[in-house]
C-alpha cells in the first residue's frame, strides 16, 4: 500500500496531521505502507517517524531538519565541496567574540568591505544585511536572535538564479532587483522574475544543482546561486537551500502543486520498480541505529 500525509494527494492510506504528532494508530497504519508522500510543512518528528516506519519517503528531507538554516547550508556546501562565497559560521555572538576578539582580523579572511551578514533563520531577506564597516557589523549583530554567518560580498549585478528541483525536474529563473539602491533580490522586496535571460548560465546552474542533488539526495528544494561578474569564466556559487520556497516564479501555488504531484508520481513509479534512491548517508544524530 501507498500512504499520503499530503492534503492534496490521495492514496491507499491518508493521514492529515498538520501541526501535531502521529498517533499510535496512525503509526501502525503507516508501517503497512511501501512508500509515503509528505508535505513541505511536515514536522521534524513526523518526518522522522515516517523514515523509521516506511521504506520510501518523498520528499527526501534527511538533511533538512538537522541542518535547515543558513548555518546548515554553509556546512553542507563545505562538506560536499561545492563552490560558494567565502563563509564564516558562528553559533552565537559569544563564539564570534571568542574567535575574533579583534574584528579587523576578518579583513584577512573575507577581504575588503562590503560583507554580508545573515541570521541562521528567516526568509524573504529577513536578518540579511550588507555590511560596509566594523561599526555597522557591531550594530547589526545585536539584531540577530541566534546563529549567523558572515560572507564575502559577490558582485552579482543585482540578480540571483533560483533553481528548483522536483524529483527529476529542474526549473530555473532569475530573480532580478531593478533598483540598484536595494541589496535584496527577493520578490517581496521588489525583485522581479526573469525566466529567459542568459540560458547558458541557467543551464550551468541547473547542472551544478543536479550534481549536488545526486550526491546529497535532496529532491525537493529551491537553490539560490550567484554568478560573480568579476569572474565571468567562473561557475555558479551556491548561496542557500530553501526547502519551503515561494511559488511565483513557477507560475503560482496551483502550478506548483501540479508539478509536485507529478514529481511524486514519477518518484513513486521509480521506487516501486526498484530504482535505488539517492540517500548517500543518514545523519547519525537524526536516525539512530
Amino acid at each position: 500500500m501507498i500512504a499520503s500525509l499530503h492534503p492534496c494527494i490521495v492514496k491507499d492510506i491518508n493521514i492529515l496531521c498538520a501541526g501535531r504528532s502521529l498517533t499510535d494508530s496512525e503509526k501502525r497504519r503507516l508501517k503497512k505502507s511501501r512508500a509515503v508522500i509528505v508535505p513541505q510543512g511536515i514536522r521534524p518528528d513526523v518526518y522522522r517517524e515516517c523514515r523509521l516506519l516506511v521504506p520510501h519517503v518523498f520528499p527526501n528531507y534527511d538533511l533538512r531538519f538537522p541542518l535547515e538554516g543558513k548555518v546548515g547550508d554553509a556546512l553542507l556546501f563545505a562538506y560536499f565541496q561545492v563552490p560558494h562565497p567565502k563563509t564564516l559560521v558562528f553559533q552565537n555572538r559569544l563564539e564570534f567574540s571568542a574567535l575574533y576578539p579583534n574584528p579587523t582580523l576578518l579583513l584577512g579572511v573575507l577581504g575588503e568591505f562590503p560583507w554580508v551578514l545573515k541570521g541562521d533563520r528567516g526568509g524573504e531577506g529577513d536578518f540579511v544585511y550588507l555590511i560596509r564597516s566594523l561599526e555597522e557589523l557591531e550594530a547589526k549583530l545585536v539584531l540577530l536572535p541566534a546563529g549567523f554567518i558572515l560572507q564575502e560580498w559577490i558582485d552579482h549585478g543585482g540578480r540571483d538564479l533560483r533553481v528548483v528541483v522536483l524529483y527529476d525536474l529542474f526549473l530555473a529563473y532569475w530573480r532580478v532587483q531593478p533598483d540598484p539602491r536595494i541589496f535584496w533580490t527577493n520578490l517581496s522586496r521588489g525583485g522581479t522574475v526573469d525566466p529567459d535571460s542568459d540560458p547558458h548560465l541557467k543551464e550551468r546552474g541547473i547542472e551544478a544543482v543536479r550534481d549536488f542533488c545526486h550526491r546529497s539526495g535532496i529532491n525537493l528544494a529551491g537553490f539560490d546561486l550567484l554568478f560573480d561578474r568579476r569572474n565571468p569564466l567562473g561557475g555558479p556559487l551556491f548561496l542557500e537551500i530553501n526547502y519551503y520556497f515561494g511559488r511565483s516564479g513557477l507560475g503560482g501555488s496551483a502550478r506548483f502543486y501540479e508539478l509536485f504531484e507529478q514529481a511524486a508520481e514519477r518518484w513513486l513509479t521509480a521506487v516501486l520498480k526498484g530504482k535505488k534512491e539517492g540517500r548517500p548517508f543518514h545523519p547519525p544524530w537524526f536516525f539512530p541505529e
